[in-house]
């Protein structure tokens, strides 16, 4: 199964109204690890990573720039306030492809080669 497939699969994407977007974000990040890495090809251990991103990126966008679920964090009766907390939300940092590269640059780096 190709890298489009399996987003889509864990996504619960049925149809193929977003195939574009979604490849040009696993285009996108490939293409970073490739350049980073100094490699022509794509180090297969690393797919989870595309994955990864490329299902934040379409989480992201497609809801609303890091909207999740939300649930109450704490409550006071006597003021009456409530406040809430989002949980499994997609951030900004989540789809900034520098930050993601950051965050996995040691297992990335694993993967370099190195030309003379």
């Amino acid at each position: 199964m190709d890298l489009l497939n399996k987003v889509k699969e864990r996504l619960g994407i049925t149809d193929t109204s977003q195939d574009k977007q979604i490849q040009g974000y696993i285009d996108d990040i490939t293409d970073k690890i490739k350049s980073i890495c100094n490699r022509i090809d794509f180090p297969k251990e690393l797919e989870y990573l595309v994955i990864r991103y490329a299902m934040n990126c379409t989480v992201f966008y497609k809801n609303g720039y890091g909207e999740g679920k939300q649930v109450v964090s704490s409550m006071t009766d006597v003021n009456q306030s409530v406040s809430f907390k989002d949980v499994g939300a997609v951030t900004a940092d989540d789809v900034n492809m520098d930050k993601y590269i950051e965050k996995n640059k040691d297992e990335i780096s694993m993967y370099a080669y190195m030309r003379w």
